[in-house]
C-alpha cells in the first residue's frame, strides 16, 4: 500500500449518498469533440440523418481507423462547431424505440472464441477503443499500437466524487469480463489501482496486479499511480482506463450490443439531493438536472469541480470520461463586499489558512465559482508542494510552464502529467494561473516538435 501524504481534500459541502437510486432519461445525447485531445474529425453523418446506436458518426483523420460511434438511436439534431470549425458536439435526439447496430457474433462470457486481434477489431468497431488513453499526451491510442502497461483506475478522490466500489460491486460480472477482455488485448501487465481497504468481490487473475493507495486527493489519479509504479515517458507508453469504461466493455462482450447506460453522481452544494443515478452515456445535462438544483444562478460542471468542463450551450452534455456532475453558485457583482480581502472570512476557505475558518478543521463550505482576484506573478510560497505528491520539482515545473521552455519541461517530468494532475495546483494558486491549460499547450508543442 502506498500512502500519499501531500494533497488536499477540498472541504466542500454536497457529498452524494452512496447508493444507486433512480434513472434519469434525457431527450438527447451527444459526443463532444473537446473530450478528445487533437481530434480532427472526418464526418460520416450530417444534420437530419437518422442513426442507430453504435453507428459511426465520424473518424479521426489524425488517428486513422479510430471510430466514434453514436450513443443513441434517433436523428442528428445538430453538429456544433466553434473557432476554426473545431467540432464542439454532435447531438442526437433519441427516438422512443431506438435501433441499434448488432454485434451478436461477439456475445460471449468465456472469450474462448476471441484472440487479441478479434478483441481489438470489435473494440474499434464499437467505438469502445476510445475508452483507452495514452500517457504521455492523454490521447486515444493508435489502432496498431501496444502499451508497456495498462492501468485500470478503480479510485476517485476528486472533490465530492462517488465511491467506485459501489458501482463495481453492483456490476461485478461485467467488470470481471471487462478485465479479461483487456488482458487478452495485449500481453502486458494490468495494474488495478484501488483505495486502501477496498475489497473487490472477486479475485484477480494472473498478470493482473492489485495496488492500494491511501491519502488525500490526488491519490486516486492515474498520473499518481503511474508515477509510483511505472512512470510514463516517450519510451514507456502506458494506457489507462477507468472502472466505468471497463464495465461498459464487459457489458458489450456479455450482451453483444453497445451499452448506453452509465452510473454518475450529482454532487455539490447546489444540488437538492446529491446522489448516485443511472443515466444515458452522453446525456444532456440540462435535461437530467432539471428540478434538481436549489439556486437559479448556478455553474453546472461535467466532471470534477476542479478539472471538469462547464455545462453550457453545445457543451451541456456528459463527458466521455466524466463520472459526476457538480453544481456551485455562479458569482455575481452583488456578492462582493467592500474591502472583503480585509475581512475575517467566516464563510471562505483558503489552503493558506488566512481566514478565521482555518480554526474549524471539519467545516464544509458552500464554495462559489469565484476567482477572488486577477492574475498575478507566480510566487513560490510553498503551497504547490503541499498539494502535489509526485517526486517532481513542481514550483520549477510550473514556472517553466508559464515560460514555455519545452526542453526544460521534459527534463522536469511534464510527460508524466495530464491536466487533472495540476488541478489542485490551479485551485490553491495565489497567482490565479490555469496550469492545466498551459500544460495542454506545452504537450501539444512537444508532440509536434519533440
Amino acid at each position: 500500500m502506498k500512502k500519499i501524504r501531500n494533497g488536499l481534500d477540498i472541504p466542500i459541502s454536497g457529498s452524494p449518498e452512496h447508493k444507486i437510486t433512480d434513472f434519469k432519461k434525457p431527450r438527447s445525447v451527444a459526443l463532444l469533440g473537446s473530450d478528445y485531445h487533437g481530434l480532427k474529425p472526418s464526418m460520416l453523418v450530417k444534420e437530419g440523418d437518422r442513426v442507430k446506436i453504435g453507428q459511426p458518426l465520424f473518424e479521426d483523420k489524425k488517428n486513422n481507423g479510430v471510430l466514434f460511434t453514436s450513443p443513441g438511436g434517433g436523428v442528428i439534431e445538430s453538429v456544433n462547431r466553434g473557432d476554426k470549425r473545431a467540432l464542439q458536439s454532435v447531438v442526437i435526439e433519441i427516438d422512443e424505440s431506438e435501433e441499434e447496430e448488432s454485434f451478436v457474433n461477439i456475445r460471449t462470457e468465456d472469450l474462448s472464441n476471441h484472440n487479441s486481434s478479434s478483441i481489438r477489431e470489435n473494440l474499434i468497431k464499437s467505438g469502445l477503443w476510445t475508452s483507452f488513453r495514452t500517457r504521455p499526451f492523454s490521447k486515444i491510442p493508435k489502432v496498431d499500437s501496444d502499451p508497456k502497461s495498462i492501468f485500470i483506475n478503480c479510485m476517485d478522490t476528486n472533490p465530492l466524487a462517488m465511491d467506485p466500489k459501489v458501482i463495481i460491486n453492483n456490476n461485478t460480472d461485467s467488470f470481471k469480463l471487462g478485465l479479461r477482455v483487456i488482458k487478452l488485448l495485449h500481453d502486458c501487465p494490468l495494474h488495478v489501482c484501488v483505495k486502501d481497504k477496498t475489497n473487490l468481490d472477486f479475485e484477480l487473475e494472473e498478470n493482473i496486479y492489485r495496488h492500494s493507495f491511501d491519502g488525500p486527493h490526488p491519490s486516486g489519479l492515474t498520473g499518481t499511480h503511474m508515477h509510483f509504479i511505472s512512470p510514463a515517458s516517450l519510451n514507456n507508453i502506458n494506457w489507462s482506463i477507468s472502472y466505468s469504461d471497463v464495465i461498459l466493455i464487459g457489458t458489450f462482450f456479455k450482451e453483444g450490443k453497445i451499452p448506453t447506460t452509465k452510473n454518475i453522481c450529482f454532487s455539490g452544494p447546489k444540488f437538492e439531493n446529491p446522489r448516485i443515478i443511472s443515466t444515458r452515456v452522453g446525456a444532456c445535462i440540462d435535461e437530467i438536472t432539471a428540478g434538481e438544483l436549489t439556486h437559479s444562478e448556478n455553474r453546472v460542471v461535467s466532471g470534477s469541480l476542479i478539472n471538469g468542463r462547464e455545462s453550457i450551450g453545445p457543451y451541456a452534455y456528459l463527458g466521455k470520461y466524466h463520472n459526476q456532475i457538480c453544481a456551485v453558485e455562479e458569482p455575481n457583482s452583488a456578492d462582493r463586499e467592500l474591502f472583503d480581502w480585509a475581512l475575517l472570512g467566516r464563510k471562505r476557505y483558503s489552503k493558506l489558512g488566512i481566514f478565521i475558518t482555518s480554526l474549524f478543521r471539519n467545516k464544509k463550505f458552500d464554495i462559489k465559482a469565484r476567482m477572488y482576484g486577477p492574475d498575478r506573478a507566480i510566487l513560490p510560497v510553498g503551497v504547490y508542494e503541499e498539494v502535489f505528491p509526485l517526486n517532481l520539482l513542481i514550483s520549477l515545473l510550473l514556472r517553466e510552464l508559464a515560460i514555455g521552455d519545452t526542453e526544460q519541461l521534459q527534463s522536469l517530468g511534464i510527460l508524466e502529467l495530464d491536466e487533472e494532475d495540476l488541478a489542485l495546483c490551479s485551485f490553491v494558486c495565489p497567482s490565479k494561473y490555469d496550469f492545466g491549460y498551459l500544460l495542454r499547450e506545452r504537450l501539444a508543442t512537444i508532440e509536434v516538435e519533440g
